[in-house]
């Protein structure tokens, strides 16, 4: 197998992981390749990595957080090729290798102990109050419309299929995959979704009205968030990458993407215990002040 591989300095360190990862897999036949900016680090010591495209790789191995998984997709997706996560962040819900030594779960990859998922992706295109396009991107987790840097209520729009369904006045909103909703989502109260559901979730975030439900939505609607008068400007985020800049009544468009993201799903536990698992462990994570 050959395999990709992007590592993030500042969650590993030294790109121990990267080095390990890398000799591990070439041990046991594999080619490994890291993007050409890395062949000034130190990973060029590490005899018989090649650096350059990820086109033709069988997989691409993500090291770092939920941050770093979500772009690497970003950079990597229209190579259609499945991603795995090692994370080396805090907790990380869409990494499927989380413990270390990790030369168990990759024996499990190289015999094929694993599944592909297809994930749901967004598109969301941001317009103007006359129509023009100004801005578009893909997202795997969600977009989330949020109040500027200083505290005013956010006031929106939502519309769904062209039609008004609602005013929100409050922190914002934030419009999720399956995947997103272990992620903002879940924060703003919205409820767990499986990551193979064909489903758009919207969650309205601190609410300054007595209506804070969220709305599930199947993959053909379209959602439509309209931003009307504000004192500082708001921003959206598509994955955590800020869109903008933003104006009185511009517009947001959001609706599923016609290809998906494949990852890959390791054997090991369902859903709902792993996703108890590490909240658990994230609240254990951060009271033992390793972030």
């Amino acid at each position: 197998m050959r395999f990709g591989i992007y590592s993030n300095n500042s969650r590993d360190i030294g790109y121990e992981s990267a080095m390990s990862v890398s000799r591990m897999l070439m041990d046991k036949g594999c080619s490994v390749v890291f993007p050409e900016s890395f062949s000034g680090t130190v990973i060029k010591d590490v005899e018989g990595v090649e650096f350059g495209s990820f086109e033709g790789c069988d997989m691409i191995i993500s090291i770092g957080g939920d941050g770093t998984f979500l772009s690497v997709i970003s950079e990597y997706r229209d190579l259609d090729i499945p991603f795995i996560g090692i994370n080396k962040g805090s907790i990380g819900f869409l990494a499927e290798i989380t413990e270390f030594p990790v030369d168990e779960k990759i024996d499990m990859v190289l015999n094929g102990e694993y599944e592909i998922m297809e994930r749901f992706q967004l598109t969301c295109e941001l317009y103007d109050k006359d129509g023009r396009l100004k801005a578009t991107d893909i997202c795997l987790n969600d977009v989330s419309v949020l109040r500027g840097s200083k505290p005013h209520i956010l006031k929106l729009s939502l519309y769904i299929n062209g039609e008004r369904v609602e005013k929100f006045y409050g922190d914002g909103i934030v419009v999720a995959t399956p995947t997103g909703s272990t992620a903002y989502t879940l924060a703003a109260g919205g409820p767990l979704i499986m990551p193979n559901m064909d489903v758009m979730l919207i969650s309205p975030i601190c609410s300054h009205t007595l209506q804070n439900m969220s709305y599930v939505l199947g993959p053909e609607n379209e959602v439509e968030i309209h931003l009307l008068d504000f004192e500082s400007s708001p921003i959206v985020c598509p994955d955590g990458r800020e869109m903008g800049p933003l104006k009185q009544y511009d517009v947001l468009k959001i609706r599923r993407n016609e290809n998906t993201v494949k990852t890959v799903k390791l054997n090991t536990s369902g859903f709902f215990q792993n996703v108890r698992k590490k909240i658990v462990a994230r609240g254990s994570f951060y009271e033992n002040g390793q972030e």
